[in-house]
């Protein structure tokens, strides 16, 4: 009996040792940023690839002086060290010890179970959920939630629709987030939207007065649970399917049919970062989103998609850094208008281009609704910079507030040009294009 207890308590020990461990994965790893001063230097930071895989690129360079942010283990600190100093580059050790920032997941629910729901915490998918079906209830003359599917894991997906009119057929402006698992101030953006469209009185004089809210508070639930499920997954990206081999999950930004892998993406299954899958629309998630897009083609005037970080608002095309959409002017001048609103509210300005300027990567949800949808206006939109994937929840209360000025704008523009009028583009065939 005495050594069937050791027994026991060496394998349970042992598969602690293994869990903690695994769960202290970015403890020691430390936060290395590296900026290039030309464009020369911006191409090679793009290239930068770590033979024994150790080296984590958490953000490309998208310019000069925009840094290459890299989360490194200890033994390979000297190795990026010398890859700035090989090529001319500026190197910042900005944060050591990166991994013991992580919230610990896993006592949030417990240390909430007393309390409501907050809009300013970072919720669970589950009390995300609970959430929109007491929205819904509370507002029935506003809200409608509209099953969408299963994600790949089976988790339940509902659009929020949200109209003081819903029969005159209202221009629709259309906002999803958290297509990236890590990046939680996203849907923590478009809750916050939901919460301020249903209750502030102003939004119903104002921003629901001729204009359709339709929100998709996460896209990738799977791949969102992930990341809080333990301190080791908190900086997983891509979705939860499973490949043929055994790895995990797509890009979901490199998987819509719009001139699908054409550049920006990985063809390995294993990628961290970018796979854009096996072919386009291969996820279910991605296809509720075409869906979305589809079924309201013809009144369907802006498009937006929440993600983190860097305070950039991007617009067509994604695809190609070579040359822009000849309309891109009115979305360049939208942009500028919706970042001044947010500084005028206390925020910081967001750094407007077209996306293939700042990385050309091909299959993104934003050239899919512009190029292939017809939508007008589309938009990707990375809120805050400064914390990388972990801005910190306490900091929602003053940062949700100034963005919705933003998109205060967004819904102002849209129905001064399409209220009760009819884009020349709605009469166009809308099919799914994947190039």
């Amino acid at each position: 009996m005495a050594r069937l207890s050791v027994l026991v308590f060496g394998i349970v020990g042992l598969w602690t040792q293994v869990c903690c461990l695994e769960n202290d994965k970015y403890d020691e790893y430390s936060l290395i940023r590296i900026y290039p001063t030309n464009g020369t230097q911006v191409e090679t930071t793009n290239r930068f690839q770590d033979p024994e895989h150790l080296i984590e690129v958490l953000k490309g360079s998208r310019g000069i002086n925009d840094s290459l942010d890299l989360l490194v283990a200890p033994h390979r600190i000297n190795y990026a060290r010398q890859f700035a100093l090989n090529n001319d580059l500026r190197f910042e050790l900005k944060q050591k010890e990166y991994g013991r920032a992580f919230e610990t997941v896993e006592r949030v629910p417990r240390r909430r179970v007393l309390r409501s729901f907050s809009i300013y915490d970072y919720n669970s998918y589950t009390a995300i959920q609970d959430y929109l079906e007491t929205v819904a209830r509370r507002h029935p003359e506003l809200v409608t939630l509209q099953l969408l599917g299963n994600s790949y894991q089976g988790r339940r997906v509902k659009l929020v629709k949200i109209s003081a009119n819903p029969n005159t057929g209202n221009p629709i402006v259309f906002i999803d987030a958290g297509i990236h698992a890590r990046e939680w101030v996203a849907p923590a953006m478009a809750l916050y939207l939901i919460y301020r469209l249903t209750n502030d009185p102003e939004a119903k004089q104002n921003e629901l007065n001729g204009v359709d809210w339709y929100i998709l508070p996460v896209v990738n639930p799977d791949g969102y649970e992930f990341t809080r499920s333990s301190k080791a997954n908190r900086l997983w990206r891509k979705t939860r399917s499973k490949s043929n081999g055994n790895c995990f999950g797509v890009d979901g930004n490199r998987n819509y049919g719009f001139k699908w892998a054409v550049s920006g993406v990985s063809n390995n299954p294993c990628d961290r970062e970018t796979y854009a899958g096996p072919k386009p629309f291969s996820e279910p998630e991605t296809q509720m989103v075409r869906n979305v897009m589809l079924e309201n083609a013809k009144r369907l005037k802006l498009y937006i998609s929440v993600h983190s970080y860097g305070q950039y608002l991007v617009y067509p095309w994604g695809y190609t850094g070579d040359f822009v959409p000849k309309e891109w002017k009115k979305m360049d001048s939208l942009a500028r208008s919706v970042s001044d609103a947010v500084q005028r509210a206390g925020g910081k300005p967001f750094r407007v281009m077209s996306a293939g300027k700042w990385y050309p990567a091909a299959g993104g949800s934003d050239d899919f609704a512009f190029g292939a949808v017809g939508v007008p206006y589309s938009y990707t939109m990375e809120l805050t910079e400064g914390y990388e994937f972990l801005f910190p929840e306490r900091l929602l209360k003053t940062v949700l507030p100034q963005f919705y000025e933003g998109f205060r704008v967004f819904g102002a523009q849209i129905k001064k040009e399409f209220k009760n009028s009819r884009s020349p583009r709605d009469s166009e065939s809308v099919s799914s294009i994947e190039d």
